[in-house]
């Protein structure tokens, strides 16, 4: 189904449609996707592409929801702007004094971060604290008010703080819980009574809820994973998996419509532009979009910064504010952010100087995310030509090779590092046991049918070793996101490193689930290196006895 409302300009509708659908079949690796526009108040296009269920044959609608991953930020950022403008806080709060405030201790790693740490900082990603994202489909039972209060402060640190932008979401989760403590319910409540339903955004809800289980058919966007070694075919990822977000909603748990996101996108720009008839709050907008932190590079989810003279065009974002990212597009100043959750792809763009917006939405899950962002950043800036009046600069054929032929992406996934051809760990008892941190469920190594298998939570995978090292081993993973039956070949996977005591004994190992800012050190439980070095001597004694007996 397409909606075409009135026209801002000359442009044929149809023929865009045509080539959006030129984009959508051309990227065989997408499930779905959805597309709404809007100018000076109106939805001028709001149109899906593709299946919500391959398997059943099932059509996306204007009605079909999809998770919108790190766009619930603007959501959490909004009600947080609005308990500033009510005197709760302001931003620049500390955030043990707010937490303090609600008669909670609250700490974060290490004493001037603890001390020093403000709203803002947390809120624009400038804290430095390890992200830990690992955790945020963990099936623990474990409390938003426990991840937060005693969890969180023994993250550990990325670089020193405040030294660089540096993304986490539990820190919008932290923030969701101190808008519960002060605004004295849920999150998801709070949402609800002061955005979805003044706005009706009636199809708009939370991974977490009961509504969500519910849903079926046409009603939901199945997220999709692809397999290269299948020939990029796309497989179903499990529902279950978008579930366990539901602790973080304030980072990225909201479900909607291009249609919910659509009203939306006109609240904001009218509150952002001060119209009389505004549900929600100027002040607040104008707080939370400016920016804050300098991103240093980060170009909307992918290593591709559209700037001249390498393309037609720059699309350009310079920092991050509350929530939001600040940037230009031909000269014009416009907010977004993008999200990503297990199989899906969102990106809201407005310019409220021209009264614009767009909201992408697709499913299917490419290695890296690339495809994913490359065809959302394609098609934004072909609808922002045709709403902005300019000459597109990007049509049917490069909208399909974007970056291309400006930029060549860099596709290369391979492993960074080679495994051994034998898949069989040398001397695998030494590395048999018990690890654990403060933070991480029990990490267990253990041997069975001649395999040596890791064992964390909801994860296990196969240890093998690698060809140029004899120092880290590869966990060939398998993951609660993972489709069924998903081939090794096509898996997850992490490194483990280790550490050894004078006598050769493994006492910690180090785990890396994608390079320095992600290493997490476990140390090995005393009880396991003792029982390793009580089981020498036992040996050792068994020995003496046999070779000096009377």
């Amino acid at each position: 189904m397409c909606l075409l409302a009135r026209a801002a300009h000359s442009q044929d509708w149809n023929e865009l449609d045509k080539i959006f659908r030129s984009m959508m079949d051309c990227n065989q690796n997408l499930a779905s996707f959805a597309i709404s526009a809007v100018k000076d108040g109106d939805v001028i296009f709001n149109n899906v592409y593709g299946m919500a269920d391959r398997e059943k044959n099932i059509s996306v609608s204007n009605n079909t929801r999809f998770t919108i991953g790190s766009i619930s930020k603007t959501f959490t950022s909004y009600l947080a702007g609005k308990q500033v403008e009510d005197g709760e806080y302001t931003f620049d709060t500390t955030i043990v004094d707010a937490f303090k405030k609600q008669n909670v201790e609250m700490k974060l790693q290490g004493d001037f971060r603890s001390e020093s740490a403000t709203l803002l900082d947390a809120m624009s990603h400038r804290t430095t604290i390890k992200q830990y994202d690992w955790l945020l489909t963990d099936d623990r039972e474990i409390s938003r008010a426990e991840w937060i209060t005693q969890y969180l402060p023994k993250f550990g640190e990325m670089a020193d703080f405040r030294a660089e932008f540096y993304y986490n979401n539990w820190l919008f989760t932290m923030v969701g819980y101190l808008i519960e403590l002060v605004g004295g319910s849920s999150f998801e409540n709070q949402i609800k009574e002061t955005i979805f339903d003044p706005l009706e955004m009636d199809e708009s809800c939370f991974v977490s809820d009961s509504e969500f289980d519910e849903l079926s058919g046409e009603e939901f966007a199945l997220p999709y994973k692809q397999l290269p070694s299948t020939g990029n075919t796309l497989y179903p990822i499990p529902i279950s998996a978008l579930k366990r977000i539901g602790t973080h909603n304030p980072a990225g748990g909201i479900v909607s419509t291009a249609t919910d996101m659509a009203k939306y996108m006109n609240a904001l720009i009218a509150a952002y532009n001060g119209e009389e008839d505004a549900v929600l709050e100027k002040a607040v907008l104008r707080r939370i979009t400016g920016a804050c932190t300098h991103m240093g590079g980060m170009q909307m989810g992918d290593p591709t910064a559209v700037e001249k003279p390498t393309f037609n065009e720059s699309f350009v974002s310079i920092g991050y504010g509350i929530g939001y990212i600040s940037g230009t597009y031909r000269g014009y100043e416009f907010f977004n952010h993008g999200g990503a959750t297990y199989g899906h792809y969102s990106l809201i763009t407005m310019i409220p100087s021209k009264n614009i917006g767009v909201f992408t939405v697709v499913s299917g899950d490419t290695p890296g995310g690339l495809d994913n962002w490359r065809m959302q950043k394609a098609m934004l800036m072909y609808m922002l030509d045709v709403m902005l009046g300019e000459e597109p600069w990007i049509d049917a054929e490069t909208g399909c090779s974007f970056p291309e032929p400006w930029f060549s992406l860099n596709r290369n996934m391979e492993p960074r590092y080679q495994e051994a051809d034998n898949t069989t760990v040398p001397t695998p008892q030494i590395y048999v046991g018990n690890y654990s941190t403060e933070v991480f469920p029990r990490l267990s190594i253990v041997q069975r049918d001649n395999l040596l298998r890791f064992e964390m939570g909801n994860s296990n995978g196969t240890i093998v070793p690698l060809s140029a090292t004899n120092d880290k081993l590869a966990v060939i993973m398998n993951l609660p996101v993972d489709p069924p039956g998903m081939p090794d070949v096509d898996k997850t996977r992490v490194y483990m490193a280790f550490d050894r005591n004078s006598e050769g004994k493994v006492t910690a190992l180090h785990l890396d689930t994608g390079g320095p800012s992600e290493t997490f050190t476990f140390m090995r439980n005393t009880a396991a290196v003792y029982q390793q070095t009580s089981s020498v001597l036992l040996l050792l004694l068994l020995l003496h006895l046999l070779i000096f007996r009377p």
